[in-house]
């Protein structure tokens, strides 16, 4: 039985460090102990997306933190502006309308990033919050985050983003960039299972949750607030998620951010390079360092491809969502990953390719990518 190698966008392997962490005895979250830890994540965090900005945690999914940035800011009957390039852009339109908001959705082909012009020309003064996504993982874009907040400076809207797959393994320094509200999860580039969702909130977002009227409860910001202020939360956090996620912060730090940036940047590239050498090509016009959707001819089934990598070789990878279904696959190099994994999946994704009658030259892809491991990006 071949050993499992986990290339999905989420849940990411989980580091051995982390992983005893979880194992140890449980956190009483009203102890004498828990503020420490509760304190220790929440500068972890900050200085990891980085934000000056206020910073939660919340029992939840990275769904559960998008949510929240919205019932927190927005009142009924306030338009805002959604981008949606692939599922997860849709999400935030999904959201929107099952609060019943006016929204202007600017709706682009999969595989293509954002206009940050275009985007800011769809601002209305009336317009409450854009919400938009910074890693598209079901096509492997990056927008253009940054060029969005300048264009949104000195407005009264609100930018509000999503970092769940992209946080980790590109910067997201909020206060820089005018993001207003930014949201991740644990399970991806953080490195610990599904069950935290982040979020922070800027004074400009402050000022909107006083005013907003939308019905909260659970997400009520303000509640957390107070909470965190005293050290807990507003109710029962995932105390062993938390322990494990310190631990991740703790190795972020240790490495330090520039370098986890820089290393996903090299193995984004090395599989990018991998799929040029192997006569496929990169889906996305502006690719993510969080993973790499690579299209396939018609010649090459990707259910079976995937199917094969699983079989043979042990390893998971994403697969094309939606109308792109068997029409690309998706390989991560998100969080706990090191060079000698990006040589392990090019090398088994060049022998599926061969079982499936795909034409290249043996090794082209593993060689194409050592090229690129071996130098400084």
């Amino acid at each position: 039985m071949p050993k499992p190698r986990l290339f999905a966008p989420g849940p990411t392997p989980i580091p051995p460090r982390v992983q005893a962490a979880m194992a140890g005895p449980i956190v009483y979250h009203r102890g004498p102990d828990f503020p420490d830890l509760l304190q220790g994540v929440v500068r972890g965090l900050k200085a990891t997306f980085p934000t000056p900005h206020d910073c939660f945690v919340l029992s939840s999914s990275g769904s559960g933190a998008m949510e929240a940035a919205l019932v927190n800011i927005c009142s009924p009957d306030d338009p805002v502006v959604v981008v949606q390039a692939g599922q997860f852009g849709a999400k935030w339109t999904a959201l929107c309308k099952a609060y019943g908001l006016p929204t202007d959705i600017i709706d682009l082909p999969w595989g293509n990033a954002f206009d940050p012009k275009a985007v800011a020309d769809r601002v209305r003064p009336e317009t409450r919050a854009v919400f938009v996504t910074q890693s598209e993982t079901s096509t492997g874009v990056l927008h253009d985050v940054e060029a969005l907040g300048k264009e949104l400076t000195n407005t009264d809207v609100l930018l509000v983003v999503d970092g769940v797959s992209s946080v980790v393994a590109h910067p997201l320094p909020t206060a820089e960039w005018g993001v207003d509200m930014a949201v991740t999860a644990s399970q991806k580039g953080l490195m610990v299972p599904p069950g935290i969702g982040i979020i922070t909130v800027s004074p400009k977002a402050w000022e909107a949750v006083e005013r907003a009227r939308l019905p909260r409860f659970y997400f009520d910001l303000n509640t957390y607030k107070d909470a965190f202020q005293e050290g807990r939360g507003p109710a029962t956090l995932p105390v062993t998620l938390l322990r494990g996620l310190k631990i991740a912060l703790d190795m972020i730090a240790e490495e330090g951010l520039e370098a986890v940036w820089n290393r996903h940047a090299r193995h984004a590239e090395a599989v990018r390079q991998a799929t040029i050498a192997l006569g496929l090509s990169v889906f996305a016009e502006s690719p993510s360092n969080v993973l790499t959707a690579i299209s396939l001819p018609e010649a090459v089934d990707g259910l079976a491809l995937m199917d094969r990598l699983r079989s043979h070789h042990g390893i998971t990878v994403g697969g094309g969502l939606a109308h792109l279904r068997g029409r690309l696959i998706r390989i991560s190099n998100l969080g706990y990953v090191d060079d000698t994994d990006i040589l392990t999946v090019l090398s088994a994704l060049e022998q599926s390719l061969r079982a499936l009658k795909w034409t290249f030259q043996p090794g082209a892809g593993v060689g194409a990518a050592e090229g690129v491991l071996g130098a400084e990006i």
